[in-house]
């Protein structure tokens, strides 16, 4: 078995792994209003809501309707964006990562959920670049949200490290870019999970949360150092 590629960008995602929206939104009040299982309302919104700008296309809140089954009419204009709220200890474990590799952020949200938060402001000067799906154009676990930042960074997906902490959107959004991922977990991976990660041996380290997630990258990303090849917690 090669050598992993070694790691030349680090990037994160932002909600559940840095910290958490303070209210509902966009997202959760469609995917409650929608007629369609959760899971399913969920990753449609993820797909489509999350990688439009609606400052370009005027007709996204009527097409996310259609595709949840909604009627257009119920689309919540009146929406007020939550604040979102850094977990302790999130600037200081990005600072940390920041002096081992160059990092971003890669986040899944939408135009209407982030207009009240800066992310660039709050983990400021630790970031590289701040890149949410609405503004990117493309939502994980879409390859091309990856491979985007990638190529906007100079650097081939390979070589990009993705930390975060869902399986569905960071891990399968990593691995379908041919990324290498972090995956922070605490509960056990399913027997899905582990046929998933066992036919990609070497791109998926498993940790249990941030602090562990730093420490593994000050431990193996250093300069002139490679990537665990674990897929196991």
């Amino acid at each position: 078995m090669s050598p992993a590629p070694l790691v030349r960008l680090v990037s994160l995602d932002v909600g559940y792994t840095l910290g958490e929206p303070s209210g509902t939104t966009l997202t959760q009040r469609l995917v409650e209003l929608s007629p369609l299982p959760a899971r399913q309302a969920k990753q449609i919104a993820q797909q489509i809501l999350h990688a439009l700008d609606p400052r370009s296309d005027a007709t996204g809140p009527q097409s996310v309707c259609a595709a949840l089954g909604i009627a257009a009419s119920a689309f919540p204009h009146d929406h007020r964006p939550p604040g979102f709220a850094l977990w302790p200890g999130a600037v200081e474990a990005v600072a940390r990562i920041a002096r081992v590799l160059p990092v971003v952020t890669l986040s899944n949200v939408s135009h209407w959920d982030e207009r009240e938060t800066d992310v660039a402001a709050l983990l400021a000067p630790h970031l590289q670049a701040h890149y949410p799906s609405w503004q990117l154009g493309f939502a994980k676990p879409d390859p091309a949200a990856v491979q985007t930042v990638a190529r906007l960074h100079g650097r081939d997906p390979a070589e990009v490290l993705h930390v975060g902490d869902s399986f569905d959107y960071d891990v399968h959004g990593a691995l379908a870019a041919e990324a290498q991922a972090l995956w922070i977990t605490s509960r056990p991976p399913t027997a899905k999970e582990i046929r998933l990660l066992a036919e990609h041996p070497g791109q998926v380290t498993v940790v249990p949360d941030l602090a562990h997630a730093v420490r593994h990258i000050e431990q193996t990303l250093l300069p002139s150092t490679r990537i665990t090849r674990s897929a196991t917690s």
